[in-house]
């Protein structure tokens, strides 16, 4: 009885949260409704910026005759520019959950700036994170960096469903490099747990060169032979610097840069979808800015 009054009190709040929400933002069709005239204004004030609705296949309203939203991509023109201009060929991605009413998933694409900062490249809005939405964020983000030649460019990812088999697609001859984080994560589930195991698999991972990988993987293996055997199944070029091409310039380690980026829009994520892109729009902006002034004063 106590947990069903729990329950239902968290519920009601929940409720109380959400017609709040609406009071003050308005209602979350309206906010559908806007978009085209949304999309419109930025394009009109960023000219070459690219922003690209997509609709549900074969779905129409049959009152309203509306379609239904799926995705929404956008890349500024000039984030696209100063990327390109100034930033090295890597970046990451991750998907993150959005908790605004209507949920879905933010995609996102985040560069490495010269002062090894985060730098937001592309973002979409989509119903959820599978090889599909996967599939079509990467077209989109092929064409703005015009990257023809992929074997030049480096990705970051922790794994999530569905980007491996969409970055294979999309970009077979990339580097695709996977968070040490997230290896040792699954390394930990794998049964190979303690304080001496993460230190070994971190320092194969830190090593430089061939001859000290092998050697701090010899070490791993007097440890934990079968902890050895496991990494052994993962390609050294995905974790370990000394295995990375120096193409990119960059040889870390961490997905952190897409990290850092998703703490910043924690209030944009619980936004409907127009005050969702506007939040971006402001904080991508701002941020820039500040580099841009902060590069000036010194």
């Amino acid at each position: 009885m106590k947990e069903n009054k729990c329950f239902l009190s968290k519920y009601q709040g929940y409720r109380a949260k959400r017609a709040a929400t609406k009071i003050v933002q308005g209602d979350e069709t309206d906010h559908y409704k806007k978009l085209p005239d949304y999309i419109n204004e930025i394009k009109r004030s960023n000219l070459g910026t690219i922003v690209i609705m997509k609709v549900v296949d074969g779905y129409c309203d049959a009152v309203t005759r509306q379609q239904k939203f799926q995705r929404l991509y956008m890349c500024f023109v000039g984030v696209k520019q100063g990327f390109l201009a100034a930033c090295r060929p890597i970046f990451g991605l991750d998907g993150t959950f959005l908790k605004g009413p209507a949920g879905g998933v933010l995609l996102t694409a985040v560069g490495v700036d010269p002062n090894n900062g985060f730098y937001p490249i592309a973002y979409a809005a989509t119903e959820g994170e599978t090889k599909d939405s996967w599939m079509w964020f990467l077209t989109l983000l092929r064409e703005d960096l015009q990257m023809e030649r992929d074997y030049e460019w480096t990705i970051m990812s922790d794994k999530q469903k569905g980007i491996i088999q969409a970055c294979e697609a999309m970009f077979p001859n990339c580097d695709h490099r996977f968070c040490v984080k997230h290896l040792h994560s699954n390394f930990s589930v794998a049964g190979f747990k303690g304080t001496t195991l993460r230190r070994a698999l971190w320092k194969a991972a830190k090593a430089t060169t061939l001859a000290k990988f092998s050697t701090k993987m010899r070490e791993l293996a007097e440890i934990d032979i079968e902890a050895a055997k496991w990494l052994g199944t993962k390609q050294p070029i995905e974790w370990t610097r000394s295995h990375f091409r120096t193409f990119s310039k960059c040889d870390m380690l961490l997905n952190n840069i897409c990290e850092s980026f998703n703490s910043k829009i924690l209030h944009a994520r619980e936004e409907h979808i127009v005050g969702l892109m506007e939040s971006l729009r402001h904080y991508v902006m701002t941020r820039l800015q500040q580099n841009r002034d902060m590069a000036k004063s010194k």
